[in-house]
């Protein structure tokens, strides 16, 4: 009897597909063989020891201080896409890539996004030139913001996101 896959949104682990020197690999699978873990473990125990040695300028109320990037993440994190997506873009402006600074700008010049007095999920803190956002807004058009600005990307401008009617 075949077991059902679990929904891509719902899975527990993710998949990651590299490109490494074959010396690196070598020297990976040897230390998979040393340590009797999977490459897998080594790899994720690779990861959470660089975590705590690495920092990261984290900005929070208007504060910027050097965090480990184990603390940032965890102050970051969330299983909601959009909500983890608006915590880097506020904790971590500094890291976000070009398609995430255009989804970022999106979000702040659409004002369907803009918290109107008693939002639902309202954010803890103030944007800078924009006010308040209302996260349960950017929660219900995520994929509809997401196709959006795909769907803009060749604009010179950012186009203000209106929610489908």
């Amino acid at each position: 009897m075949a077991k059902n896959k679990p929904n891509q949104g719902s899975r527990k682990t993710e998949t990651l597909t590299l490109r490494l020197d074959p010396k690196v690999k070598f020297t990976i699978d040897v230390i998979s063989r040393v340590k009797r873990q999977s490459i897998t473990g080594v790899v994720e125990a690779a990861v959470e020891a660089l975590v705590f040695d690495l920092d990261v300028p984290f900005h929070d109320g208007g504060n910027t201080e050097n965090w480990s990037v184990a603390n940032a993440v965890t102050e970051v994190w969330s299983t909601d896409e959009s909500e983890r997506f608006v915590n880097l873009c506020y904790h971590l402006p500094n890291l976000l890539t070009y398609e995430e600074q255009r989804i970022w700008e999106t979000i702040k010049a659409s004002p369907v996004f803009l918290d109107k007095g008693p939002a639902k999920i309202g954010t803890h803190w103030q944007v800078e030139g924009v006010g308040r956002l209302d996260r349960a807004q950017i929660r219900i058009f995520w994929s509809d913001l997401l196709e959006h600005v795909e769907e803009n990307k060749e604009s010179r401008t950012i186009v203000p996101f209106e929610p489908p009617l």
